[in-house]
């Protein structure tokens, strides 16, 4: 049996491994392993984890190991992983029990989706990607590696989500809609018009913050 890490002993660290405790493969495939995280007091003062084994920087991985990231910064999560992948980290995606994954869905290597996802068909979820609870993605929807979806989203069908992008909490995108590389969607918003990259929109309709 492999022996899941998590990358960061924060609060979506924390989470994680909550998730992964309910997640496809758990206590058959994978066990909980731990934590890697700078800090070795991250933990302190809660109680039920798992304990950090090590550090980002300075973890060796061992033969049984798997790993997942539970960084939010998408940007500073990509730089954890390539350190890691660097020294040969396998990742592997976590995928709640209570995730509906429908026909043809593809879920790339250390990807997150979490409870009460709806993926409907045809859905591509790339790698290092994270889907939060209760968000439903619409058919043919296509969301790029490193990009977050955050919890009670609903995306249509035929969206693209670039790299790196963010989505928060709330937000609803209209199908065929494209959200570009590294761009926030603030909460609650409603995207009715193409995303530029590395643009920050917020509204219902969404539009861009100055």
């Amino acid at each position: 049996m492999k022996r899941l890490l998590i990358i960061g002993a924060g609060g979506f660290g924390r989470e994680m491994a909550t998730a992964a405790r309910e997640a496809a493969g758990f206590g058959v495939d994978f066990s909980l392993g731990g934590f890697l995280d700078d800090n070795p007091g991250a933990l302190d003062g809660f109680a039920n984890y798992p304990p950090v084994v090590g550090g980002i920087d300075s973890y060796v991985p061992g033969k049984d190991d798997v790993f997942v990231s539970a960084i939010g910064d998408t940007e500073v999560r990509r730089k954890c992983v390539e350190k890691l992948a660097a020294r040969g980290a396998e990742f592997i995606p976590v995928i709640h029990r209570t995730a509906s994954v429908g026909t043809n869905v593809r879920i790339g290597r250390g990807s997150f989706i979490a409870n009460n996802v709806v993926l409907t068909a045809d859905v591509t979820v790339g790698e290092h990607a994270c889907v939060f609870h209760n968000s439903s993605i619409g058919h043919d929807t296509v969301l790029g590696d490193f990009s977050h979806v955050y919890a009670v989203c609903s995306l249509g069908g035929s969206v693209r989500v670039g790299a790196g992008a963010r989505i928060y909490p709330g937000s609803v995108v209209l199908p065929r809609r494209k959200i570009g590389e590294r761009a926030v969607v603030g909460a609650g918003s409603t995207v009715v018009v193409d995303v530029d990259a590395g643009s920050t929109v917020f509204g219902s309709p969404a539009k861009p913050l100055e």
